[in-house]
C-alpha cells in the first residue's frame, strides 16, 4: 500500500472526515484530500501529527508494502 492508500484507509477506519483529519493536524481539508490522492507530501511536523491521530508509526505510513 502506497503512502497515500494508508492515510485513507486509516482515516476510515477511525470513521472520521477529511476535515475533522484537517481539524486535528491544523491543515486545511483540501491538502489532506491532496495527500490521499498522492498529489501531496506532508511536512515532518504534520507526518507526525497525522501518525498520532492514526496512532500508527511514522515508518508504517512511509514505508510501502
Amino acid at each position: 500500500m502506497t503512502f497515500a492508500e494508508k492515510l485513507r484507509v486509516a482515516r476510515l477506519k477511525k470513521g472520521v472526515s477529511q476535515t475533522e483529519v484537517a481539524n486535528a493536524v491544523g491543515v486545511k481539508q483540501s491538502f489532506i484530500a491532496h495527500l490521499e490522492k498522492g498529489r501531496k507530501t506532508p511536512s515532518t511536523a504534520v507526518l507526525v501529527d497525522l501518525a498520532k491521530y492514526y496512532d500508527v508509526s511514522i515508518d508504517y505510513l512511509l514505508n510501502d508494502n
